[in-house]
């Protein structure tokens, strides 16, 4: 079992909870793969009140049999008792146990009365106990539906103080590269692009191995750890998966909207919404407006993939692995290599945008920077500030270091941004320009003489970000 990586605030949440004097009910879920089970063994080790349990798609009978060999490992005399739910949980909590339900939905779905009997038992059994009742769920939906839903059944008993909701989302940039510390910050991106945040993803990275080494045997070979992975987890969430597949590889082929989306997938503009919205429950795609525009009203929404393994798996490898056996040793070179700085260059944008509150620690954001575009025009990084500066920015990630015609055009963009400060009157602006591979001389001497402009490299983005 490898590092255990950036979890500190979860894990000290969950601990406070198992220290307090009174009942307590956490709900931990997330997408597959994403780290919960490790979230959780990390908060119980060493302990010797906890009762772990993960559950199983089988028979009620089953799952009971299972949890109770599970709770006399460390409450022998369990085995005695009558074997249905509210003994069992009555019990424990008597002994102020900690009880952990790891994929809770799949007991609820062999025992659908099972999340009103622990509403009964949390509602006129828990007054005088100090147990700890923590439910994960990969099924995210579920999840929902069973606990967080106003009209959930374990609705409104979730701890508050701290709070016992535990949404696990992937790694940031800077905790993931603690998974490849001997890459350069340009393989980092790359890195970082390729495999995305997802800590089963990163451990399959060796950093003493090229990129391309890692990409052909954990993704391009047939026998690859991760070759099937995008597919396995999405036949484990989902039934019908075909136009799923479609829409997922119509979003990585570079379509953002929803009738790009549905035309290159092949499927009806108007049943495209139900796709869209269980791939954004799935937390695999994301919606993305222009930074200036109000989520709730705007109708310029584009989607992107939000998993970059997934990203990457439906650009090259869906549908492509008979070429890669064709192509063998030279695969990577051949077919990936060529197309990857532009594949990349997405990941190092939000990167760009991640970076600027930490670049820019005087302004105050009013929201988290984003990108901005109206019909042909687009600028990468804007952000909007209290103080009625308006931060605009291009990221480039060429071999070319950038030109004079970048920060012009940058310039021309970013007066055509409908926005007005806080305060009212015009924006003052300030420019940044994000590059691989340096700045022309041009734009160098630009930057001595105009305070408003301010030059960063890749190296800069990805010190500020670790």
């Amino acid at each position: 079992m490898g590092e255990f990586i950036n979890r500190d605030e979860e894990l000290t949440r969950l601990q406070s909870l198992y220290a307090s004097d009174t009942a307590e009910l956490a709900v931990v879920w997330g997408r597959r793969r994403i780290g919960k089970t490790r979230l959780i063994a990390e908060s119980i080790r060493g302990r010797d009140d906890t009762v772990y349990h993960q559950a199983t798609e089988t028979t009620a009978k089953s799952q009971l049999d299972a949890f109770v060999t599970d709770a006399r490992e460390t409450y022998p005399d369990i085995e005695r008792l009558q074997r249905d739910w509210e003994t069992l949980l009555e019990y424990l909590i008597a002994h102020d146990a900690i009880i952990v339900c790891d994929e809770f939905p799949y007991l609820a779905d062999a025992d659908s009365e099972l999340p009103s009997l622990i509403q009964r038992l949390w509602d006129h059994d828990i007054e005088d106990s100090a147990v700890t009742l923590v439910l994960t769920g990969s099924a995210i939906g579920m999840m929902y539906d069973l606990t967080l839903d106003g009209s959930a059944p374990l609705y409104g008993r979730i701890s508050q103080n701290p709070s016992g909701k535990f949404p696990i989302s992937t790694l940031d940039f800077g905790a993931a590269m603690e998974f490849f510390p001997d890459y350069e910050p340009t393989e980092q991106v790359f890195a970082y692009g390729v495999f995305g945040g997802v800590p089963h993803y990163l451990q399959a990275v060796d950093d003493t191995q090229s990129l391309g080494e890692n990409i052909t045997r954990t993704l391009l070979q047939q026998q690859g750890s991760l070759h099937e992975e995008p597919e396995h987890i999405l036949r484990m969430e989902i039934d019908e998966v075909n136009r799923f597949f479609a829409i997922l590889e119509a979003i990585a082929k570079g379509n953002r909207t929803r009738n790009d989306i549905a035309g290159d997938a092949g499927i009806d503009t108007n049943s495209s919404s139900y796709y869209l919205d269980r791939l954004e429950d799935l937390k695999l795609i994301e919606p993305d407006y222009p930074v200036t525009a109000d989520p709730t009203r705007s109708r310029k929404r584009r989607y992107r993939i939000s998993d970059n393994l997934f990203r990457f798996w439906f650009r090259f490898v869906h549908g492509r692995s008979g070429r890669y056996e064709l192509y063998d040793e030279t695969a990577y070179s051949d077919l990936v290599e060529p197309e990857l700085p532009d594949f990349v260059s997405e990941t190092f944008e939000q990167l760009c945008q991640q970076a600027v509150p930490k670049l820019y620690p005087n302004l105050r954001f009013l929201e988290r920077p984003g990108s901005w575009w109206h019909q042909e025009h687009e600028v990468d990084v804007v952000g909007l500030t209290s103080g009625g500066t308006l931060l605009t920015g291009e990221v480039k990630f060429t071999t070319q270091p950038i030109g004079y015609d970048v920060l012009s055009r940058l310039r021309e963009e970013a007066t055509l941004i409908d926005w007005t400060p806080p305060e009212g009157g015009d924006p003052e602006y300030e420019f940044a320009l994000f590059s691989r591979s340096g700045f022309k001389r041009s734009v160098q001497e630009a930057a001595t003489e105009d305070e408003a402009l301010q030059l960063y490299s890749l190296d800069d983005v990805v010190k500020i970000l670790e």
